[in-house]
C-alpha cells in the first residue's frame, strides 16, 4: 500500500514537471509577500514559469521575480519596512492602514492635513528600492515573458503593456506607475500622470489569454468578493486552464509594510500552494501524509488499558471484544457522531477531529504536519489546569474528554511514530526555501497534565 502511494506521489510531481504556466499576480500592496511565497512553492514543485502578469504590487513582484531570481524577491519581503518605503509619519502609516482608534485628534487632524497639502504620500524610497531591485536589461533579456496594468489620468485610459512595447528606459517608471497607491503622489511619465492598475483590472486574468497560454496560476491576495471567485475569473478566462490561489488567512492590511506580518504572507502562500496543487491536505492546517494515528496509539494498549481509554469517552468496552472491535465498531462511530464525518475513511474522521481541536488550541496553523505531528502539537498546546475554568459548551461536552483520551493514549502507548522520509524531506524543502530557522520544527514535547 506505500509503495502504491509512493508511486503515485511520484507519478504525480513527474506530471507537474513537464508542463510551465504562466502567473497572474493581483495587486494588494502589503500582502505581496504571499505571491513570492507562491512563486517560492512552484519553483520547488518544478513547475516552470514562461511569464508573469501583474498589477500593483503584482506588477513589482512580477518584475523583481524576473530580474533577480525567487530568493532575492524573499529576502527583500523579509527586511521591508513602510519607513523605506514611504515618508511618513507613525501617525499617517496609522492612518492608511486603517488604525483610527490609534490616533488621538489632533494626531488625526496632521495625519489627514500632511496628506492633503502634499497632494499624496512621497515614495521616493520605494522608487529608490525598485531602481535597485529592477534591472530592466535582465527583464528584457529574458525569455520569461512579462507584462503590467497601468491607468492614466490624464487621458483616462488603462495602458495594458507587456515587456516590447514599454518604452526603453522606462521600465521601472511604468512598473511605478501601476503601484501608485491612490494615497500616494501621483506618478508622472513625461505628459501623463498615472494612478494604480488596479482601478482599471486589478487582477488582469485576461494577460495570459491575449498571449495565448492556456494553464495560468492565478493569484488573488485581496479577493474579488463576488461570489464563487473562480467561477468570476472564469469569466475572464475561457478555453484556459485556471488554477486560483488565495491567502487563507490575512494577517495585515493592504497598507501593513513589517517584517514579521511579510513572513506569514510568504509561508502562507508556499503552504496554500502546496495544497492547491495536492502535496498536503486538511481543511484548515497543512498535512502531509494520510494515516489514522489513533488506531495506532489504541491498538497498543493492553487488555486492561483499552476499556479504561473508553471510558474517558464514555464508552463501555465489550467484553471480550478486540483492539479491531472496540476501536472501528465503538471508538469510530461515536468520533464520527462527534465531528460529523459519516460514511468517511478513519483517517479523514480523525484528521477532522485532529483540525478542530487544534482551531480551539489555537495550535499554529503556517507550518506542515502529519496527523501524528499534528496530535502531539495538540497535547502540547493544552494543558488541563489552564482550561479548569473554562465554560465554553463545546470544550465541556466534547473537547475535553477527547484531549484527556488522547493524552491517555499517549500516555500508556510506547508506540510512537516516525515522521516519514518523505515528509522529512518535505518540511526540510519548505524550511529551506523560505529560509526559515530550524528551531520552528523542533518537535513538541508532551507534558502530561
Amino acid at each position: 500500500m506505500h509503495r502504491y502511494i509512493a508511486l503515485t506521489l511520484a507519478l504525480f510531481i513527474l506530471s507537474l514537471r513537464l508542463f510551465s504556466v504562466a502567473v497572474v499576480l493581483s495587486g494588494g500592496g502589503g500582502r505581496g509577500a504571499y505571491q513570492i511565497g507562491v512563486l517560492g512553492a512552484l519553483k520547488d514543485l518544478g513547475i516552470e514559469i514562461e511569464a508573469v502578469y501583474g498589477t500593483s504590487v503584482g506588477a513589482i513582484n512580477a518584475a523583481g521575480i524576473i530580474s533577480e531570481g525567487y530568493e532575492i524577491a524573499r529576502d527583500t519581503w523579509y527586511s521591508i519596512d513602510y519607513s523605506e518605503l514611504m515618508t511618513v509619519s507613525p501617525a499617517l502609516y496609522n492612518l492608511i492602514q486603517g488604525h483610527f482608534r490609534e490616533l488621538d485628534t489632533l494626531e488625526l487632524a496632521s495625519a489627514l492635513r500632511s496628506i492633503t497639502t502634499s497632494q499624496g504620500i512621497d515614495v521616493a524610497p520605494l522608487r529608490n528600492r525598485l531602481s535597485e531591485m529592477i534591472s530592466e536589461d535582465k527583464i528584457r533579456d529574458s525569455e520569461i515573458d512579462f507584462g503590467i496594468v497601468a491607468y492614466s489620468l490624464s487621458n483616462i485610459r488603462p495602458f495594458v503593456m507587456y515587456k516590447e512595447n514599454i518604452p526603453e528606459d522606462q521600465l521601472t517608471d511604468y512598473v511605478l506607475a501601476s503601484a501608485n497607491f491612490p494615497a500616494f503622489k501621483r506618478e508622472k511619465i513625461g505628459d501623463l500622470s498615472f494612478i494604480d492598475g488596479g482601478v482599471y483590472s486589478n487582477f488582469p486574468v485576461f494577460m495570459p489569454k491575449e498571449r495565448g497560454f492556456d494553464r495560468v496560476v492565478a493569484v488573488d491576495i485581496v479577493g474579488l468578493r463576488l461570489g464563487e471567485n473562480l467561477a468570476h475569473v472564469n469569466l475572464f478566462s475561457h478555453g484556459m486552464n485556471v488554477t486560483l490561489i488565495e491567502p487563507s488567512e490575512h494577517f495585515g492590511t493592504v497598507m501593513t509594510f513589517q517584517k514579521e506580518v511579510s513572513q506569514r504572507y510568504l509561508i502562507c502562500g508556499y503552504l496554500d500552494t502546496m495544497k492547491a496543487f495536492g502535496q498536503v491536505h486538511g481543511e484548515h492546517y497543512f498535512i502531509y501524509d494520510d494515516f489514522d494515528p489513533l488506531w495506532g496509539l489504541f491498538s497498543c494498549l493492553g487488555d486492561t488499558e483499552r476499556p479504561k481509554a473508553m471510558e474517558i469517552l464514555g464508552l463501555k468496552a465489550i467484553t471480550g471484544g478486540s483492539p479491531n472491535y472496540h476501536y472501528y465498531r465503538q471508538i469510530l462511530p461515536w468520533l464520527e457522531n462527534v465531528v460529523n464525518s459519516e460514511y468517511c475513511l478513519p483517517e479523514v474522521t480523525v484528521e477532522k477531529m485532529l483540525e478542530e481541536l487544534a482551531l480551539f488550541l489555537k495550535v499554529e496553523r503556517l507550518k506542515p504536519y502529519t496527523p501524528f505531528t499534528l496530535l502531539m502539537a495538540v497535547l502540547d498546546k493544552w494543558d488541563i489546569n489552564l482550561y479548569k475554568d473554562e465554560r465554553s459548551i463545546q470544550y465541556l461536552t466534547r473537547y475535553k474528554r477527547l484531549l484527556l483520551f488522547l493524552d491517555y493514549l499517549v500516555a500508556k502507548s510506547d508506540k510512537i511514530e516516525e515522521d516519514s522520509v518523505r515528509f522529512k524531506e518535505f518540511e526540510e524543502r519548505f524550511r529551506t526555501s523560505l529560509a526559515l530557522p530550524l528551531q520552528i520544527f523542533q518537535p513538541p514535547v508532551h507534558r502530561s497534565p
